[in-house]
């Protein structure tokens, strides 16, 4: 029984690193720094709702870029703050934001509309919560080379104790896209990373963009689907050394109602097979605090099985949040509270989702009927 119960862990946690390979092994080596005589001219579109204290980190970071970009567009969101005005003290175009219509997602109306106001070859999609690196707009180009959709999940910056909770979320992000197994070169990704995508202009129009996918719950992985319909790649890459993000820095309600908005819709729009190993694997994790507790409350059973179990866990975790964010140890040691925060706030989302068909993000409520049909 229980040789049978450690074989099963064994392969659970093996499947993890199945589906972060390319973050564990290779990624950190990013393929962007080969010569190349790739020089477009870039237009960085940039939709903000109520980000005046985060914007201007990103519009410094792209000041001093390698490769500077031809134009940067802030499309303010019918913000609440002054978004606008510390976009334009940094130098920014500013477009300010049409009324949301109906059937429009607030997110891709604001790309739709500085994409219409773009004038580059290429557009580079940013959130207003990153960063890059002085180098980075040049590698993202490097490897982009003008064709398809490139998507990169920047690296998460964590500073205050809350922040750690994101931990699984971040995993599981990354893991159910499947771009990151040793094949994922050349599978078909499942989804792309909303945060950073570049993609050509002219492509981008000629699929539809954002206006196709106007009225999903969330943009990213509907968008990489309509380009891989139309015959264009989509490559998914992690973002360590060249862009980062810090997520929800406003409090623990932020954190929750970020991960609620998006994680219940995104476990049904993957690829399914990649969703199904994702929660295998997350499975795992919880049978992994089970045989922790079962070492530590039985006096019949040897505990070294469970505490083996525990510890080969609480390793994987750590290499792979190395990769993908800036945690600290103890998260990965003390994972069994990220895994449960991870659980509720999943359920919390399938709930809003599904049964209540509206969640709430940046003051704006978000029907989710739609998504359900």
């Amino acid at each position: 029984m229980h040789g049978s119960r450690i074989a099963i862990e064994g392969i659970l946690w093996a499947l993890g690193l199945l589906l972060m390979w390319r973050v564990l092994f290779r990624h950190r080596l990013w393929p962007g720094d080969r010569p190349t005589e790739y020089q477009p001219c870039i237009s960085v579109v940039i939709p903000a709702r109520n980000e005046e204290h985060q914007i201007g980190h990103l519009l410094c970071s792209l000041k001093g870029q390698t490769v500077k970009p031809c134009q940067v567009i802030v499309v303010d969101d019918n913000s609440s703050d002054d978004t606008g005005g510390v976009a334009r003290e940094e130098g920014a175009t500013v477009i300010i934001g049409e009324p949301l219509p109906e059937g429009w997602n607030g997110k891709s109306w604001a790309c739709w509309q500085g994409a219409c106001g773009s004038t580059g070859e290429i557009l580079l999609f940013l959130d207003a919560d990153t960063w890059l690196e002085a180098h980075g707009v040049e590698r993202l180009v490097r490897l982009y080379e003008g064709l398809g959709l490139l998507t990169v999940q920047p690296y998460h910056v964590t500073e205050k104790p809350y922040e750690q909770l994101s931990a699984f979320f971040n995993i599981v992000v990354m893991a159910a896209i499947g771009a990151f197994t040793p094949l994922g070169e050349r599978l078909q990704p499942g989804g792309a990373f909303g945060p950073c995508m570049m993609c050509n202009r002219d492509e981008y129009f000629h699929t539809g963009g954002h206006r196709e996918v106007r009225g999903e719950l969330l943009e990213d992985i509907p968008l990489a689907k309509l380009f891989l319909r139309h015959d264009l790649p989509v490559r998914c890459y992690a973002g360590q050394g060249v862009i980062s993000f810090r997520m929800y820095p406003e409090g623990l309600r932020g954190l929750i109602e970020g991960w609620s908005k998006g994680m219940g819709y995104g476990a049904f729009s993957v690829n399914p097979a990649f969703s199904i190993m994702t929660a295998a694997w997350i499975t795992g994790c919880f049978g992994a605090v089970s045989a922790l507790i079962g070492a530590i409350l039985s006096v019949a059973s040897p505990a070294w099985p469970g505490l083996i179990t525990y510890c080969s866990y609480a390793l994987a975790i750590g290499w792979m949040l190395r990769g993908i964010g800036r945690f600290k140890w103890w998260t990965s040691a003390l994972f069994p509270i990220p895994l449960c925060f991870f659980g509720v706030v999943v359920a919390r989302s399938l709930l809003l989702t599904y049964f209540l068909g509206r969640v709430v993000w940046k003051g704006r409520a978000v029907s989710t009927i739609q998504h359900r049909k």
